[in-house]
């Protein structure tokens, strides 16, 4: 899901836009952060009222990789509420979403926006 402002954003030293990996970009992130104001443990009843971040380590897994998504480990990563946030890695561009926890398997799921990007373009393009 794409959201689209009513009005522009304003950029300021604390807004500011992320660019995004490129359509088919091969490239295959290991060292990332991701934020937003989802619950900072699955115990807390309330998302966080504050804007966090924290660094993930993308991992190599068979299921992410059967599934087209990156992974990380689920311990220390986004919680119930950071989904749709950036994933933003080592060269400053968001290279996923995030979009799913998994705590049978302690992954942490993030959509790949290279395998999206032309899609992403078309909707921003039309609208």
């Amino acid at each position: 899901m794409l959201l689209k402002l009513s009005t522009r954003a304003h950029f300021d030293k604390n807004v500011k836009p992320i660019l995004m990996a490129k359509a088919f970009d091969d490239t295959v992130p290991k060292m990332c952060l991701v934020s937003g104001w989802g619950k900072t443990s699955k115990d807390k009843q309330w998302m966080s009222p504050e804007l966090r971040e924290v660094n993930v380590t993308l991992t190599h897994n068979d299921i992410c990789d059967q599934e087209n998504v990156y992974c990380s480990n689920a311990e220390k990563g986004p919680g119930e509420g950071d989904s749709g946030g950036p994933l933003v890695c080592e060269d400053g561009r968001a290279f996923g979403v995030i979009s799913a926890k998994s705590y049978a398997l302690h992954l942490d799921k993030y959509t790949k926006i290279p395998d999206n990007r032309e899609w992403i373009d078309e909707i921003m393009r039309l609208n």
